[in-house]
């Protein structure tokens, strides 16, 4: 029986008496019975109350039971199921990799103390969460439109479109979940200075969560509620996002990387590009990803609408949650010509469950939101150079990527370019 009508056996009496009183009011319209229809009549409304303060109760006992869920114990952190000892080294890697900072043992500063299996686990671990997507160049600004994602060299000019190399980088498989940003603020990210830049520090105590604990602005007590944990996390601004990906040994993706890993440029001759509206291809299909019509209403876990995979392995690019960028919003690029700004703000890409307009959920489109903004329908996910990191070693631990085309262009750092 639906949530919304009064359980049928509980008040099997009231709802006798419900059809006693019918019958007498309709057999007192019948007969031309006044007192008779007026007990009927009187009798229904008693029913009616007390139906109503029975269904009042349940619903109340209903919204205490999901209360109590939602307050369900939080998950144990890894600083307290592996905790670290000053004394063996061992112990803070493997603290580190149950945090999921595999990125971080990977820096060359790190990586050098490393033993082959500490070396190799990392290596294994970085390969399952993150795709490598190879250098070339991708194009930034109004392509949606071209026919069969297509454009030559003339054609781009004209539309004032952005040519950006980028060189090869990793991007995680999934944006950032629930469970993976508690480790961060299990581990006391919130009060690390280092992690965050220095113009944002006096405003770190107010990226609070809706019971004062630092965290997401939508979590409580420090904690996600109940059965949210593989969903993405939201309600983080540009600046927790950022914190988060300094300490796992990443960084946030630019405008360029999100674009080349979403759209998979291909280069088809020497004066003509193609890429790919959407990650699957050029012709939205709603069954591939979380937008408005085609999900709940509300983020999902990352691991649903495989199908919108992109090429390169790289999952839900396009909705779910829209995603921060490293870059700063252009103005410039908007579809719309350009826009004055009252407030830096950051580029958000790729749409969100509540995404209506099939062009705002695409690779190419570019929006802004303040960094400050903790939105329930922004999160992020994160990337790293392939320059970062050492992923090899003289005793052949780990292999190291595939090499590039050495035929194809020179390419130059995108922060650089986009900077």
């Amino acid at each position: 029986m639906p949530s919304y009508l009064p359980d049928f056996k509980k008040n099997a009496a009231l709802w006798g008496t419900a059809g006693f009183a019918a019958l007498n009011l309709v057999l007192g319209w019948v007969v031309g019975s006044v007192v008779l229809a007026g007990a009927g009549g009187c009798g229904l409304c008693y029913v009616a109350v007390r139906l109503v303060r029975r269904f009042r109760v349940e619903q109340s006992e209903a919204m205490r039971r999901r209360a109590a869920v939602r307050r369900a114990a939080p998950p144990v952190p890894a600083t307290v199921r592996f905790p670290a000892n000053a004394e063996d080294p061992g112990t803070l890697v493997r603290q580190m990799q149950a945090q999921g900072r595999y990125a971080l043992l990977l820096r060359p500063q790190i990586a050098g103390n490393l033993d082959a299996r500490q070396f190799a686990e990392a290596v294994d671990a970085l390969q399952q969460a993150m795709a490598l997507v190879p250098d070339g160049e991708v194009l930034l600004g109004r392509v949606d439109d071209l026919e069969e994602g297509k454009a030559d060299d003339e054609e781009l000019a004209a539309r004032r479109v952005r040519v950006v190399a980028v060189e090869r980088f990793f991007l995680d498989r999934h944006t950032v979940t629930n469970r993976q940003f508690f480790e961060f603020v299990a581990a006391g990210g919130y009060e690390q200075a280092t992690l965050w830049d220095e113009a944002v520090l006096p405003a770190v105590l107010d990226f609070v969560d809706q019971t004062g604990s630092p965290g997401p602005r939508f979590w409580q007590k420090g904690c996600y509620a109940a059965g949210k944990e593989d969903h993405p996390v939201v309600g983080v601004s540009w600046y927790e996002a950022a914190a988060y990906a300094r300490w796992v040994g990443k960084r946030l993706p630019t405008d360029a990387e999100w674009v080349k890993a979403a759209s998979w440029p291909v280069q088809v001759s020497a004066t003509s590009r193609m890429q790919r509206k959407y990650p699957w291809g050029d012709t939205m299909d709603r069954r591939r990803a979380n937008l408005w019509g085609s999900g709940p209403g509300d983020t999902a876990p990352v691991t649903e609408y495989a199908d919108g995979v992109s090429v390169g392995g790289i999952h839900q690019l396009i909705g779910n949650v829209w995603e921060w960028t490293g870059s700063a919003f252009r103005a410039v690029d908007h579809v719309q010509g350009p826009v004055v700004l009252d407030v830096p703000m950051r580029s958000i890409r790729g749409g969100a469950f509540d995404t209506y307009f099939d062009n705002q959920a695409s690779c190419q489109f570019q929006s802004g939101e303040s960094l400050l903004a903790r939105k329930p329908n922004i999160g992020f996910r994160c990337a790293v150079g392939v320059c970062d990191l050492m992923l090899a070693r003289n005793g052949g631990a780990a292999a190291a990527p595939q090499e590039a085309d050495p035929e194809a262009p020179a390419a130059i750092p995108a922060q650089e370019v986009t900077a």
